[in-house]
């Protein structure tokens, strides 16, 4: 399973994982598209803007890529919004469904809205629950649904999409280069899932990583960029999708680095 699958780090990943064969399940707020950024604080300029791709276009790119490597992968679509617990569930259940176990889970899919870089003093409790569960719980309530597979295959992998703002002190406050409190509260909490289900389980053969992508250009923040009038900086989709890719192989180096933060720009200066 690939969460937030249909534009950037998911979408490029899910297209890897389809090279390999995989049968996959893909998720999003939204099927077939129609995904409207919300912005992520008060007055943001870029809130409202419509996003391009949907899951339902990446599934078709899946299936043509394994009808090209004669894989015979299924890809199965799914609705799931982070921020509404059942549909985290029944995500979770369609899946098993589907294919009777999941071995890996890719967490991408993070809570976008208004308020996840609001500064403390405008930041609502209520809010920070909403993300906090988003980033954080929902990924457990899948683990908890896929974990016996898992164990049972003795291959099972998690790989959780974390960030800087989950270990590091902001260098500006949100808003002049830094990042809000519930932003990082979530990925904070987040970031701590890997190394505790490697202590409990890497004898059962469970892999489990934080990767941190590194400065990513995604298409909001292509757009920021270019609205502000700064050039578009960063990695792309691709580069992180390669390293995702390379952990779930599970090489001896990929093995050795489960339970630990993974920075994909390490990675890739590894493999040259």
């Amino acid at each position: 399973m690939v969460t937030g699958a249909s534009r950037g780090i998911g979408r490029a990943t899910a297209l890897a994982l389809a090279e390999r064969g995989h049968h996959l399940v893909l998720t999003a707020r939204s099927v077939s598209g129609g995904a409207r950024f919300d912005g992520t604080s008060v007055g943001d300029p870029l809130a409202g803007m419509s996003l391009s791709g949907s899951v339902d276009e990446v599934a078709t790119e899946c299936r043509m890529i394994g009808e090209r490597v004669g894989s015979g992968a299924r890809v199965l679509c799914v609705a799931m919004d982070l921020a509404d617990e059942r549909t985290v569930r029944s995500a979770a259940e369609t899946a098993l469904r589907e294919f009777g176990s999941i071995d890996c889970l890719v967490s991408n899919a993070i809570y976008q809205g208004p308020g996840v870089n609001d500064r403390f003093r405008d930041v609502s409790l209520d809010l920070l629950r909403t993300v906090i569960e988003g980033d954080a719980v929902a990924p457990l309530i899948l683990l908890k649904e896929f974990l016996p597979g898992m164990i049972a295959s003795g291959r099972g992998v998690f790989v959780h999409l974390t960030s800087g703002a989950a270990t590091l002190t902001p260098r500006a406050a949100a808003g002049e280069g830094g990042w809000g409190l519930a932003y990082a509260m979530a990925k904070g909490a987040a970031h701590r899932i890997a190394g505790v289900l490697h202590a409990e389980h890497a004898r059962d053969g469970l892999r489990s990583y934080s990767l941190n992508p590194g400065h990513v250009t995604t298409e909001v923040m292509r757009m920021r960029a270019e609205r502000e009038g700064r050039p578009v900086t960063g990695g792309t989709p691709d580069d992180v999708a390669r390293v995702i890719d390379w952990l779930i192989e599970g090489g001896v180096d990929a093995v050795e680095l489960s339970g630990r933060e993974v920075v994909a720009r390490d990675v890739i200066s590894r493999l040259g």
